[in-house]
């Protein structure tokens, strides 16, 4: 008796992804999103020290918050089991951080005018660069597409939410983990980078601070969830 070959499994190509315009539409946003996020903002001139830029990871970071959101949201946009998924946060996240990336923006471009208009003093000016007009434009789209996703997978997602006590463990242990791994990357940044310009400490604290929150909001949560599961009772 012969048994028929197994069927290998179906690979993704990236036409099929490129195909969804929706899908599309959202992953170009993003992209947009981030390279406006880490270019310059704005573009400064003060009598003695001549022009400068100015990026959006200075003053408050605006832009590393909008450098974590479009991150977290191409990751949601690329997977196909985030995008596929029943799951309703998993589904919305792409519309929901695009929500919050657009209001932060339109803070960033108050704080912006606020800091061109504190230069007129000193005999100085200053003008908005248009990598910041291209962040704003590309947060627009991803919210837009984001949005029209979710309202096509209406039918699909569930909003069950399954507050069991694993779950409750899971999400506080990640949380938890989150800002333990958050605070501790801006505590090696700022040794990491003592004496350094402002740029540079600023795109490293970003980076440390991502990543460390990751790995801490992955580590608490896989934690506590498993503790909670073996202490409960059979």
């Amino acid at each position: 008796m012969r048994f028929p070959d197994p069927v290998p499994p179906k690979r993704r190509r990236l036409r099929d992804t490129f195909r969804d315009r929706i899908r599309l539409a959202l992953l170009v946003g993003l992209v947009l999103m981030l390279v406006g996020a880490i270019l310059p903002w704005m573009r400064v001139w003060l009598p003695y020290q001549g022009f400068f830029d100015v990026s959006g990871f200075e003053r408050a970071g605006d832009a590393g918050l909008i450098l974590e959101f479009g991150a977290l949201a191409l990751v949601l946009t690329w997977s196909d089991r985030a995008w596929n998924s029943r799951t309703t946060i998993l589904v919305a996240g792409p519309f929901l951080l695009g929500v919050v990336s657009v209001l932060l923006l339109r803070v960033a471009h108050g704080d912006a005018n606020i800091y061109l208009g504190s230069l007129e003093p000193q005999g100085g000016s200053g003008s908005i660069l248009m990598p910041f007009w291209v962040a704003n434009g590309g947060a627009v789209l991803a919210t837009i597409a984001g949005a029209v996703h979710l309202w096509r997978a209406r039918a699909r997602v569930s909003f069950n939410l399954g507050l069991t006590v694993p779950a409750i463990a899971g999400t506080v242990g990640g949380v938890v983990g989150a800002i333990g791994g958050f605070l501790a990357g801006a505590r090696i940044a700022e040794q990491l980078t003592a004496g350094a310009i402002a740029g540079v400490s600023s795109s490293l604290l970003v980076v440390l601070a991502v990543l460390l929150a990751f790995i801490g909001g992955w580590v608490g949560a896989v934690g506590a969830a498993s503790l909670a599961q073996s202490t409960r009772r059979p």
